[in-house]
């Protein structure tokens, strides 16, 4: 068979979007705020004109103000770069009770997984003089128990993270093209979008299931047990005895959030409780008992007003639990709020070091330079 030529009459280059950079607040409901410069922040979309507009310019304090005054709700800020035609996304989720979101969770136990890593590989890879690439990856890839549960544990929080920032995409999305189209009036309507809200929603669920089970075995760990065989959150609650919980700081700050608690005596066994139990049964009904998208409500999203007089609406989009007037992605924002909060403070109580890892001449072992047009 004659080999088929390259067809080079009409090639043409495929653009690469220059450098830039976006600083943008993501609000519930689809609403974002976006960073003109310094200080000077528009509110999209609104509806102006019957079609969608961002707003004029806001001091960020009055723009918060204005976001606040009207009970919309904060998610994350989200750092975005283009370079050479690259794109990254820093994304930075609000923490209960704290102010400085500039280290997330994720962070925080990613963190705790390098410095283990650094302190274990270091002085093996010292050892040998001119190490290969494969001889470096492969003491690297030989994790102790801490360090592969805390690199779990953060890319579990990582995923977490990209699943509720593509969300709020969609969300923003869907609001946009409702403006658009002027349909504002609560007409509710579906489209083969939707196939990746629906996919979105379960990759929530089956990632802060994970994290919770890392961290369910990270506990069994530093009490002594056997990791295969408690490497969940059930199988960690199953296995507890007695009152006594002083042997993990993690534990003691589940049970002081009433997460996890003993039986009523005379037992000796413990329970989940609060919202961890909340939590593990929406889990369980989503990605056990049916799928989101399985009911007809969830197949349809509407627009409804927050404020109709300046223009402001949001997308709602239903989950059929417990009550029919739930959004779904305002009940995730509520069980993220939890986990963030949650796994904040479970790395302050890890027992190892949470600080940034910091690179030093030490740490070089190789160096290979490359040119970029």
């Amino acid at each position: 068979m004659t080999k088929v030529s390259l067809a080079a009459d009409v090639m043409q280059p495929i653009p690469r979007i220059g450098d830039g950079h976006a600083f943008l607040i993501n609000w519930a409901g689809g609403l974002q705020s976006a960073e003109k410069d310094k200080d000077q922040w528009h509110i999209l979309p609104l509806q102006h004109g019957n079609k969608p507009h961002a707003s004029g310019y806001y001091s960020k304090a009055a723009m918060q103000a204005f976001m606040t005054q009207r009970g919309v709700r904060f998610i994350a800020y989200q750092q975005i770069n283009w370079m050479k035609g690259e794109y990254t996304s820093h994304w930075a989720p609000l923490i209960p009770g704290e102010n400085n979101f500039s280290e997330s969770p994720a962070n925080l136990w990613s963190h705790v997984a390098g410095n283990l890593s650094r302190a274990r590989a270091q002085p093996l890879i010292g050892t040998i003089e001119n190490p290969t690439i494969a001889q470096i990856e492969a003491i690297r890839d030989a994790h102790s128990e801490p360090e592969r549960l805390a690199r779990s544990i953060s890319l579990s929080l990582r995923n977490l993270d990209t699943s509720v920032a593509e969300i709020a995409a969609f969300y923003h999305d869907e609001l946009t093209n409702f403006l658009a189209a002027g349909k504002v009036d609560g007409l509710r309507s579906s489209s083969m979008r939707d196939q990746t809200l629906y996919a979105l929603v379960h990759s929530f669920f089956l990632h802060l299931g994970g994290a919770r089970d890392y961290l369910a075995a990270f506990v069994a760990l530093k009490l002594g047990m056997d990791i295969t065989k408690t490497d969940s959150m059930a199988r960690l609650i199953e296995a507890l005895r007695g009152p006594d919980n002083s042997g993990s700081p993690i534990l003691q700050l589940l049970a002081s959030k009433g997460y996890v608690r003993p039986k009523a005596t005379p037992s000796t066994k413990w329970e989940a409780a609060g919202w961890l139990d909340e939590v593990t049964d929406l889990r369980n009904e989503l990605t056990h008992r049916r799928t989101y998208g399985h009911t007809m409500a969830e197949r349809m999203g509407h627009v409804c007003p927050i404020d109709a007089d300046v223009g402001l609406y949001r997308y709602f989009r239903p989950i059929s639990w417990k009550t029919s007037d739930q959004d779904v992605f305002d009940v995730m924002i509520g069980h993220y709020e939890r986990v963030n909060e949650l796994f904040f403070a479970a790395a302050k109580l890890s027992g190892h070091d949470i600080s940034i890892l910091q690179i030093t001449d030490k740490d070089v072992i190789s160096l290979e330079m490359t040119t970029r047009k």
